[in-house]
């Protein structure tokens, strides 16, 4: 099976495409609680312009159980992903706990970057509330799991918009195996990298000088549109594109309308 020794422990990875000498990868990196499933739908049209690397992170889909990390260390097992599939540059997309540490990637290995893809995610700290709430979390789901009822009333209003809870239940009730089917301890220590620890880079953007895409769900309510138009003015020359009715999982609730700006916005880097 194809695993990464890395920094953070063996993360499992899988290739789409054909391999390129010398060509840049386009690395997927997923959010918190879901694995790179996420990106399904985005393979096939991206795969057709270069091999694509998706990654499960630390702790989850099928990579092992990580000591405890903060996003720094995180960007940098990226570095030891691409020497695995034997990539120097790559671009790097990621939604939410991906978007944040493909911004820290950039800030900390600029030379192995072509460009950026930042789906409904954040630059900021966490504030001290969500802090507490997330702790809270991490203990319950240690010591007893994740009650569906919880789940339902603080997870997948955060995930989800209304009208996908209402219209689309197959992808909450999907949202919801997964994150139970996860080592709880790992879980915890993602959950501190991203809602605990996690520090504020806003100053530090205006350092990022690759191609940059921001993207992001107009009724997202976990990383909402302000931390999305916060990083494409920090970041020189950012496209900035919001989606109308679409929550914080983007991918997931309108893969079409992601596509549709994602694709062209990859092929332009891959083909210059």
């Amino acid at each position: 099976m194809p695993y990464a020794r890395t920094r953070l422990g063996r993360l499992f990875f899988e290739e789409h495409g054909d391999a390129q000498a010398d060509a840049p990868v386009i690395l997927l990196l997923h959010g918190l609680l879901f694995d790179r499933g996420m990106w399904a739908e985005q393979i096939e049209p991206l795969s057709a312009l270069a091999r694509v690397v998706t990654v499960d992170g630390p702790g989850h889909g099928q990579s092992e159980p990580p000591p405890r990390f903060v996003l720094e260390e995180h960007a940098d097992a990226l570095l030891d992903v691409l020497d695995a599939v034997e990539a120097h540059r790559a671009v790097v997309v990621g939604l939410s706990w991906g978007g944040m540490v493909a911004m820290r990637f950039a800030l900390q290995h600029a030379s192995r970057l072509v460009g950026l893809g930042l789906l409904d995610t954040s630059a900021r700290d966490v504030p001290v509330v969500e802090r507490v709430r997330a702790r809270s979390f991490s203990v319950l789901n240690r010591r007893v799991g994740f009650p569906r009822g919880l789940f339902d009333a603080a997870v997948a209003p955060l995930m989800f918009s209304r009208n996908a809870r209402r219209e689309r239940p197959e992808l909450v009730d999907a949202a919801y195996r997964r994150a139970c089917g996860f080592d709880r301890r790992a879980v915890g220590r993602a959950v501190r990298a991203v809602s605990v620890t996690r520090t504020d880079i806003r100053d530090r953007l205006p350092h990022i000088k690759a191609p940059t895409l921001v993207l992001c769900g107009a009724e997202d309510a976990a990383t909402p549109p302000r931390d999305s138009e916060e990083i494409a003015r920090a970041i020189p020359g950012a496209e900035l594109v919001l989606i109308d009715g679409v929550g914080h999982m983007s991918t997931l609730e309108a893969p079409a309308e992601v596509n549709a700006h994602l694709v062209p916005f990859v092929e332009r880097l891959i083909r210059a």
